[in-house]
């Protein structure tokens, strides 16, 4: 099953809105077939894997992250496949969340296929959180991610933030990106800091490509520079601009022509509702956002209490001054003991720097049906 999760993390980002699965298939103790779903609309990690042990597949054992598929979609039946395959015995992950796609187990025990249940179960719903959560609430998994010094600034007063963290850091920082269907920032950061937004470590797959994420610019009034370093970048992934139904009509135009996808929303005393952003990219297929910033958008997601993890990379240096630049801005809370609790799941050594990774909210989504 380490095998089957590993495998399966090969296909983040292409699969979206599918989940991430891997499947391998074991004959008298030796592995005889892998693989794991590659793109949206193509063949599953079980049709893969089986494929690859052909004959040597009778009588086998099927390892599978998460339950096979019992319906007709953009692909026939995994069930199916398997039943021909003459498979022994199913070990799988965890159940599917989707009461569209569920029902294999079922369908595999009347056909009398072993099925065992719950194999690294907790891993398994971990890789594919996004996916459970987008099944069963609608909603994308949101990020949160800022690099601040060891006295909470993430650029000084005159605006200078290049750069707080190593490069081993910022380095992982663009796997944590590629992780992600989309990763998101405000206009503000766009004009500041000139970013590209694509992911540049770790991400090619020979047999697929190059993935990157869509770049989301929250642009209420459509002021993004039509000569912005993103519009050219190599690799970068298809640009979206959420703008305010208020924008400037020849600017929205100039962007649209420019290539971008446009998100009109209305927007309240010129801020763009962040659950109406939320909608709108589920509306895109978009399971997952990474929020890199600033500090003005990391505060309007977190007041929303709509961040469901946060990735915190500090690195020792202190660049005081009241003027410097804080994390996280927005509303914030009046009391400590209304502040939201992040729930630390992960310190990871980065160099000199730290990354504090963490849940926010009940994550009940996650839970057993």
């Amino acid at each position: 099953m380490k095998q089957a999760l590993e495998l399966a993390a090969n296909g983040r980002g292409w699969t979206s809105p599918n989940p991430v699965v891997g499947a391998v298939v074991v004959k008298n103790g030796k592995v005889v077939g892998k693989g794991w779903h590659r793109r949206f609309g193509e063949a599953h990690a079980e049709v893969h894997a089986l494929d690859a042990a052909g004959k040597k597949a009778k009588g086998a054992v099927l390892y599978v992250t998460l339950e096979p598929c019992n319906h007709f979609g953009k692909t026939p039946p995994c069930v199916d496949a398997i039943l021909k395959a003459g498979v022994k015995t199913v070990v799988l992950g965890t159940r599917d969340p989707h009461e569209k796609a569920a029902g294999g187990i079922k369908a595999l025990q009347k056909k009398k296929v072993k099925v065992v249940e719950g194999v690294l179960e907790k891993q398994c719903r971990r890789l594919n959180a996004a996916f459970f959560k987008f099944v069963r609430t609608g909603q994308p998994l949101v990020s949160a991610k800022w690099a601040m010094t060891a006295d909470g600034k993430i650029a000084t007063a005159r605006g200078d933030s290049k750069w707080i963290t190593s490069p081993r850091a910022r380095a992982f920082a663009h796997l944590l990106r590629g992780r992600h269907d989309a990763v998101l920032v405000g206009i503000g950061t766009v004009l500041t800091d000139a970013p590209l937004l694509t992911c540049r470590l770790g991400l090619e797959r020979p047999e697929q490509g190059h993935w990157q994420p869509r770049r989301v610019i929250l642009d209420s009034q459509a002021r993004m520079p039509l000569d912005a370093p993103l519009w050219t970048a190599e690799n970068g992934g298809p640009i979206v601009i959420v703008t305010s139904s208020d924008a400037p009509i020849d600017r929205v135009k100039a962007l649209k022509d420019k290539g971008a996808e446009i998100v009109s929303l209305f927007s309240k005393d010129g801020r763009l509702p962040i659950p109406e952003v939320l909608k709108a990219l589920v509306k895109l297929g978009v399971m997952s956002v990474y929020v890199e910033g600033g500090a003005e958008v990391l505060g309007s997601f977190l007041d929303e209490r709509v961040v469901d993890r946060a990735y915190v990379f500090v690195a020792p240096k202190i660049v005081g001054g009241r003027e410097g630049v804080t994390a996280v801005r927005g509303r914030g809370v009046e009391r400590v003991s209304d502040s939201q609790e992040l729930r630390v799941t992960g310190l990871k050594r980065l160099g000199d720097d730290v990354m504090i990774s963490g849940r926010l909210g009940t994550w009940s989504w996650m839970r057993k049906a």
